[in-house]
């Protein structure tokens, strides 16, 4: 009776012994980190890396890096790995653990720089003046073309452009064209204030015809005889040429109708 004990007594620790390296065992591949391979049947799951076309790949892997390492995927730090379940991306962290029929996938990241000089035309500013005759143009300052420099920074993701950012900054800034063209004055304005539109208009005043000369001021811009003897066009062509010499001034109520 003695011996049966004894030899069931160590068939008990013997046991024992084996539960707790079993249990230890167990502690020991909880703690080994995300990528633990399974101790059950691997899953199959899609890999894609790139652009090119998804494979299916079996692996004991819990993580979806462990699967690129099985395979010799290597990552660049830019790379980004998507996890995609049933079509939709999977964000939430703690539902990253792998599944039968996931699609692991790899984007390929990268920058792309290039830059370029542009050329920037001026502007043309025009200045009307009275200085000139009617519609008479001259180019008083030239301008100068600007120079820029554009910096583009793309983000690639499988060899399609995601975003680009542009930064400008000028080498030399444009100089602005400034031509002056000379106004088209209204001298039927101008006579209809001082004669009322009338080329033999006399004022007792001494003033005679469509502009109103007076004797010393028609015979200063080669007037001659009396001014309202003069046909329309001789009139307006003497007026031009006081305009030319002094501007409106001679004009000094009905000059702001030219």
């Amino acid at each position: 009776m003695r011996a049966i004990t004894r030899v069931a007594r160590r068939s008990s620790s013997v046991l024992l012994a084996g539960a707790l390296v079993a249990g230890a065992g167990s502690l020991a591949a909880n703690a080994a980190g995300p990528d633990l391979l399974r101790s059950s049947d691997p899953t199959t799951v899609k890999l894609k890396v790139g652009s090119r076309d998804a494979d299916p790949v079996d692996t004991d892997a819990t993580r979806a890096r462990g699967v690129l390492e099985q395979n010799g995927v290597e990552l660049s730090r830019l790379d980004q790995i998507d996890l995609f379940r049933n079509g939709r991306l999977v964000q939430d962290k703690d539902r990253r653990e792998l599944r039968d029929g996931d699609l692991v996938k790899v984007v390929r990241v990268w920058h792309r720089e290039h830059v370029h000089t542009a050329r920037w035309e001026p502007k043309t500013r025009t200045k009307h003046v009275t200085s000139l005759p009617p519609g008479k143009r001259k180019v008083v300052k030239k301008g100068r073309v600007g120079i820029r420099k554009v910096h583009v920074r793309a983000e690639v993701h499988n060899g399609r452009v995601v975003d680009r950012q542009i930064r400008k900054h000028w080498e030399r800034r444009p100089l602005p064209r400034v031509v002056l063209v000379g106004s088209r004055l209204n001298w039927a304005a101008l006579a209809n204030c001082e004669s009322g539109g009338n080329p033999r208009a006399v004022n007792p005043a001494g003033y005679y015809g469509l502009y109103q000369f007076d004797l010393g001021t028609w015979r200063s811009v080669g007037g001659s005889g009396m001014p309202h003897h003069a046909s329309a066009g001789e009139q307006t062509h003497r007026a031009q040429i006081l305009y030319s010499q002094r501007g409106r001034s001679p004009w000094p109520n009905c000059g702001r109708y030219l």
